[in-house]
């Protein structure tokens, strides 16, 4: 954590899925009180692969779901995926904090598996069986999970956010990262959950300096397209693939997210086959992208004087 970012005051206690007070009502949630919280996290605890957890079922699930079809419809695109999170671990205290998601924000849990099988998809075909891709896959698995300590109302909500309830909102990077750092230390979960929106210093939290791990790209990619291909509340329809994609080729080209992470999405969608290098980008827009969506902040409308 050699970067630096701004931080919040919590307005309450902040609670693990396991009853552990994790912080308090009026602290300072920083990159100090991150560091602090992954030195002190116990050094040796015994891990449960994700196939012995409720989390297996809802990955067979996904692999069936209509709108994961182009990245994980075949055998062998699903082989790949299962190599990869047949390797996923955690300590019981973080698959506590996914059950606890599961039961409360079910949306979520089901953005959770969907970020992790598409973040797999992409790890697997840029890097092959390189050691260590589980714990990336598990960064994305577990970016969102801060999301559980937001406002029911604000997660559910159809219309747009005001300025005040994005800024709530924005909150949840932060009580992530700290959840997580408290139970595995200095982690690549940590860093996905903190960074996921930070956009190349367009999101939050505000980020000063070189960012850690070149996968945070693929996650944050990954992560968007799940949720652009999923229902919302703020919209009536999903996105479909295509949509999607031309949606994150607008957002890559102001530099939001890496175009690289992008091209390697498009590239898995189209099979895989060959080198994301060679792939020839969409000319134009033609996918479906619903018409109403009140996703992000109102617009403040003003009176001419």
């Amino acid at each position: 954590m050699d970067f630096s970012l701004s931080g919040t005051v919590l307005t309450r206690d902040l609670f693990a899925a396991d009853g552990r007070l994790v912080a308090s009502r009026g602290e300072i949630v920083d990159l100090g009180r991150l560091k602090d919280a992954a030195h002190k996290a116990p050094r040796e605890v015994r891990e449960r692969p994700l196939f012995e957890t409720t989390c297996a079922q809802a990955v067979l699930e996904a692999f069936e779901a209509p709108a994961l079809q182009h990245l994980v419809g075949s055998e062998q695109q699903r082989a790949q995926v299962a190599d990869v999170l047949s390797d996923l671990r955690f300590p019981q205290q973080i698959w506590d904090e996914i059950e606890a998601l599961q039961q409360d924000d079910p949306a979520r849990y089901q953005h959770a598996i969907w970020t992790a099988l598409v973040s797999a998809r992409l790890f697997r075909t840029a890097l092959g069986m390189a050691p260590g891709l589980s714990r990336l896959v598990g960064g994305a698995l577990t970016h969102d999970i801060g999301m559980r300590h937001s406002a029911v109302r604000l997660r559910s909500k159809r219309e747009h956010l005001t300025p005040s309830e994005a800024l709530s909102l924005e909150d949840h990077p932060l009580l992530g990262a700290l959840l997580l750092a408290s139970v595995l230390g200095d982690a690549p979960a940590v860093h996905a959950a903190l960074l996921h929106h930070a956009r190349a210093g367009f999101g939050y939290p505000r980020v000063q300096g070189r960012l850690p791990l070149r996968g945070l790209d693929l996650v944050a990619v990954a992560s968007s397209f799940a949720a652009l291909i999923a229902p919302r509340p703020y919209r009536a329809q999903a996105y479909n693939a295509r949509g999607a994609i031309d949606q994150l080729l607008e957002e890559a080209a102001a530099s939001h997210f890496d175009p690289r992470a992008v091209r390697l999405l498009i590239h898995c969608l189209r099979g895989g086959n060959g080198t994301a290098g060679e792939l020839a980008l969409p000319r134009k827009p033609t996918g479906f992208r619903p018409p109403a969506n009140n996703h992000g902040v109102e617009v403040e409308r003003r009176i001419p004087a």
